[in-house]
C-alpha cells in the first residue's frame, strides 16, 4: 500500500507538470521550408521611410547593403494570443571588417522587438509576422 501511495506521490509531483508542457506544445508550429513566408520591416533611419518585406524561409534576400536570411519562424498560439519567433541572420556587404560575418544572429520576436534588437547605423529590422 506504502509504494502505491507514493507512485501516485511520484506521478503528481514529477511527472504531471511534464505532461501538462507536452499538452501545450500542441499549438507551436514551426515553418522552416521554402513555402513559407516571413513579413519583415526594415526601417531605412537616414530617408525615414518604412518598408515592409515579404521574404521567403531559407532564401536570402537583398535590400541595398543588407542581406537578409530567415532561418526559422516559430508560431506559438498556446496562451490564446499569437506570438511570432523568427531566427534570423543578417550581414552588411558595406562591412569593411570581414572578420564579423553577422551584424546580426539570432531570435527575434514580433510581440518584444526590444528583447533582442539589431543595431545599425542606418537601418532598423524587425519582424512583423510569419505565414
Amino acid at each position: 500500500m506504502a509504494t502505491r501511495i507514493l507512485a501516485y506521490f511520484f506521478f503528481f509531483i514529477f511527472l504531471s507538470p511534464i505532461y501538462a508542457l507536452g499538452q501545450g506544445l500542441k499549438d507551436v508550429t514551426i515553418l522552416d521550408s521554402n513555402a513559407n513566408t516571413a513579413n519583415i520591416v526594415i526601417l531605412d533611419k537616414i530617408t525615414s521611410k518604412k518598408n515592409t518585406h515579404t521574404i521567403q524561409i531559407n532564401k536570402k534576400y537583398k535590400f541595398y547593403s543588407l542581406e537578409v536570411l530567415v532561418k526559422r519562424c516559430v508560431l506559438d498560439n498556446s496562451d490564446g494570443s499569437l506570438k511570432t519567433s523568427v531566427f534570423m541572420q543578417i550581414q552588411d556587404s558595406n562591412k569593411k571588417n570581414k572578420d564579423q560575418v553577422y551584424i546580426y544572429n539570432g531570435w527575434m520576436f514580433s510581440g518584444f522587438p526590444s528583447i533582442n534588437p539589431m543595431e545599425h547605423v542606418n537601418y532598423d529590422v524587425w519582424i512583423e509576422s510569419c505565414v
